[in-house]
């Protein structure tokens, strides 16, 4: 396996995410330009990366190959900064904490342990989708 999958893997999900609201601004740029996560397996510019098929790359292929190339503490450290991503804008949109879950059930990280994160990150959720029965 190389490190180019893997690295596009994880700028993908970064991508994705902070896209899903329409484009990328200045708080998420500065949220990415501040991951350690990132900085170590960013693969290409964000804003040229192509996420049109990530539900599918992130279930058959980066899911994978990020599951069994990061550590724990890099998985969790990579949720983190997804999360720090989501909350940038100030607004948590529904898709977003979908978006988190397919993104974190993907590479093996427990919902749990998501959920750990978002509270300690101060978000809360009124959600009645994605992750809304462990807020209950």
């Amino acid at each position: 396996m190389s490190n180019k999958l893997l690295n596009k893997s994880i700028t993908s999900c970064f991508a994705k995410i902070a896209r899903v609201d329409g484009s990328i601004g200045q708080e998420e740029k500065d949220i990415m330009n501040s991951s350690k996560i990132l900085e170590k397996y960013r693969s290409e510019d964000i804003d040229v990366i192509d996420t049109k098929n990530f539900f599918n790359n992130i279930q058959n292929e980066y899911g994978e190959v990020i599951k069994n190339n990061l550590s724990e503490e890099e998985k969790e450290e990579f949720i983190s900064d997804l999360v720090n991503l989501i909350k940038s804008d100030d607004k948590v949109h529904e898709h977003e904490f979908f978006l988190l879950g397919h993104v974190a059930n993907s590479i093996g990280y427990s919902p749990e342990g998501v959920a750990e994160i978002i509270e300690k990150k101060g978000l809360k959720s009124k959600s009645t989708g994605w992750f809304s029965w462990l807020f209950g």
